[in-house]
Order: structure tokens, then sequence, then C-alpha cells
């Protein structure tokens, strides 16, 4: 594996780390029952990226990274932020990181080849769309179709 593939590879790692990080803390505020039970599953969901990513890189002679980093950081801002306002806010700020992290897969499995690139494109990027897909629906449903959601709704 290249330097550049092992960059790709670990800031998949990055956004995967930080995103089990910004779970566990929405579900330290979330109140609703079923909306932890989903959350939880989005979050196991990411963990199990976060061990094939790393074991993919060690594979590989690379170094996988241990923490978010800046985006760890900023996870943590809008999680609280959005905490603020009930589980409709803290459901969309998920989705939004969602919506990122798919991106992020789409621009980096460009540049991961071989044994890497199939476990991306046949593994770990559908079940980032699956969580998606998931905390998309959530939304809609959290919110009854509408946002941003505003304190006079609040459902905390």
């Amino acid at each position: 594996m290249n330097a550049d593939e092992i960059e790709s590879m670990n800031t998949l790692l990055m956004g995967e780390l930080s995103a089990v990080e910004s779970y566990d803390r929405a579900l330290e505020r979330v109140q609703r029952p079923k909306v932890a039970e989903l959350l939880t599953q989005a979050k196991d969901s990411h963990a199990e990226r976060v061990e094939r990513l790393r074991d993919a890189i060690t594979r590989s002679g690379g170094e996988p990274i241990e923490n978010p980093g800046a985006w760890g950081n900023f996870a943590k801002m809008v999680t609280s932020t959005a905490a603020a306002m009930g589980d409709s806010a803290i459901v969309a700020a998920l989705e939004e990181g969602e919506d990122l992290g798919s991106n992020e897969y789409e621009w980096k499995i460009m540049n991961i080849h071989g044994d890497n690139r199939k476990l991306v494109r046949d593994e770990l990027w559908p079940k980032q769309q699956a969580t998606h897909k998931l905390l998309s629906n959530l939304v809609v449903q959290s919110n009854d179709g509408t946002w941003p959601p505003s304190p006079e709704t609040r459902d905390g």
C-alpha cells in the first residue's frame, strides 16, 4: 500500500472514530428509547468499521491513527449544541455527519486499490450508506418532515 492509500484509509478511519464518539455523546443525551436503540445500531456499525479499517491498514503495512483529531472536536461541539434542542436536533446533527461520511467514502475510494478497495467498495461503503439511510429516515420521523427543529417544538 502506498502512502496516499494509507492516508485515504486513515482518513476514513478518522471519520469512523469521530462517528463512534459522536454517537456515544448523543446516546448520553437522547431521551426516547426507540431513538436510542437506532442510534446504538448505527454506533455499532461504525465501531465495526473502525476495527475493519484498523486491521486493513495494519495488514497493509500502515499505522492506523488512534483518535479522530479535529473531527472529534467538531463532532463534540455539534452534538452538544444539538442536545440543547432535543432528540430531533441530535438526530439531524448525526445525519449531517453521516452525509459527510458517505461523501468521504465516495472520494477516498479513488485512492484505494486491490483488496482494500474491495473491502471499502463492497463492505464498508455500503454499511456507511445504510447508516446514512437509517439516520435520514429517523430525521423525517423525528421532525415530521421539517428541518430545522425549533425550540418551540423541542422534544427532549
